[in-house]
């Protein structure tokens, strides 16, 4: 009668227990660059819940009022001014989306509110335009009520100021071209 087959004999013998593969963890939860789980190393740049539209962890967490400030002011602003300044098509939408909802009469922040995930989608995008960040979905298991995708790269604080500097200029831009198309309406 053969022996049974102990699991630990396929072990690779350099691999300590506590790293060992875990079964348990879903699809996206573990770092791309150093295989740690997601929380355990400092690559994670953002966890957004998708489902909720929220930050759940990462570089950008200490950093998400003024995130989320400029981007609702962004996505509240002139969709064409936001072509002119580069934003990309994306936030380009959201700004559709938001405008069209206020000349129906809501208020830009009612309007911001309703389109707030493709706002928090519209940022996803923003960041992984950048070649140096990868991204990890975790679709909700059944039994769970949201899915999460996390973003990572080597150096998630540079992501973030980068992320930051690009919403202040383009913020700046949109703001220097309703100034100036409201000095051409003047005169």
């Amino acid at each position: 009668m053969p022996a049974p087959r102990n699991p630990e004999d396929d072990r690779p013998e350099d691999q300590p227990e506590d790293e060992e593969e875990n079964d348990d963890v879903p699809a996206g939860g573990r770092c791309p660059i150093c295989e740690l789980l997601a929380g355990e190393c400092d690559h994670l740049i953002a966890s957004i819940d998708l489902t909720y539209s929220e930050f759940v962890a990462g570089a950008i967490f200490a950093h998400e009022r003024a995130i989320l400030d400029l981007l609702e002011h962004l996505a509240a602003s002139d969709p064409d001014a936001l072509r002119v300044a580069g934003a990309g098509p994306v936030l380009e939408h959201v700004a559709t989306l938001v405008t069209s909802e206020t000349q129906e009469g809501a208020s830009p922040g009612d309007a911001t509110a309703i389109y707030y995930p493709q706002i928090m989608a519209a940022l996803s995008h923003m960041l992984q335009e950048d070649e140096d960040v990868t991204a990890t979905g975790i679709d909700a298991a059944s039994g769970d009520d949201s899915s999460v995708e996390n973003l990572w790269a080597q150096e998630p604080e540079r992501i973030v100021e980068q992320l930051i500097e690009r919403l202040r200029s383009l913020l700046e831009q949109v703001d220097e071209q309703g100034g100036e198309e409201g000095r051409g309406d003047r005169g």
